[in-house]
């Protein structure tokens, strides 16, 4: 059976907009896993208005989550990250361990506002390469500047940026718009990696499956396998700070 890996989700309990709670946590596991994802990187907000928790708080969190995935599989994994709002404040902030980075590696998640300019996410994109980190720009498909020109995501990896894109996206749940800009993203071997970015079980559940099967049949099981776990699987294995 194919397994996945979510590189951005909001399953950690009443830390965020996602999970409300323990039982709502446990039933986006289960979901997560008959999904096929195997393991899953919590990247709660870090961000002004959504969530920003300690990296004390979010480490008991996932303790307890880990154990929720245990009882549904022994080998079920859950790690921690962030998905970080972008500010002048964060590479500070990263820099003295006030903000998560995934799972202690210099690999970083990060959000943008979908109007800010393609100059401003380029130039922040830039100031935390400076401070060491690997930016993943965090569900590229949402910026309205970067979507309107594939040549800005381009320059974008170029500079060594990461681009993440969600299985929403990938399937049409989100418009037209968005899900021919992540097929011209994948004509062109941009993508890094998928995440769900669920934060319930309804609405915005941890659906994978379906989205890998439509990229594997357009673009071929080693393509799908790359974006959907490979990278992921190659990020989390790297040595913690």
């Amino acid at each position: 059976m194919n397994q996945f890996i979510d590189l951005h989700c909001h399953i950690l309990p009443g830390v965020d907009d996602g999970s409300k709670d323990l039982k709502e946590t446990m039933e986006m596991l289960q979901i997560a896993h008959s999904e096929g994802i195997c393991c899953m990187i919590a990247t709660s907000h870090f961000h002004p208005h959504r969530g920003h928790r300690s990296p004390k708080t979010m480490k008991s969190k996932v303790a307890i989550v880990r154990k929720l995935a245990e009882k549904i599989d022994p080998k079920f994994r859950i790690y921690l990250g962030s998905e970080i709002y972008f500010t002048q404040e964060i590479p500070e902030q990263l820099q003295r361990g006030e903000v998560l980075t995934i799972n202690g590696t210099r690999y970083v998640l990060v959000e943008f506002s979908p109007s800010d300019s393609y100059e401003h996410i380029y130039k922040s994109v830039q100031q935390l390469q400076m401070y060491g980190y690997e930016v993943i720009v965090a569900h590229v498909e949402r910026y309205d500047e970067v979507r309107a020109e594939v040549a800005y995501a381009e320059e974008l990896v170029d500079t060594g940026a990461l681009l993440q894109i969600n299985t929403g996206s990938i399937v049409g749940k989100y418009g037209k718009d968005a899900k021919k800009y992540v097929y011209k993203l994948m004509d062109q071997d941009l993508v890094f990696g998928v995440g769900t970015d669920a934060h319930n079980t309804s609405s915005r559940s941890p659906k994978m499956r379906k989205a890998a099967e439509l990229v594997e049949k357009k673009y071929g099981e080693d393509y799908r396998r790359r974006i959907f776990f490979d990278n992921a699987a190659s990020l989390l294995r790297k040595r913690k700070r």
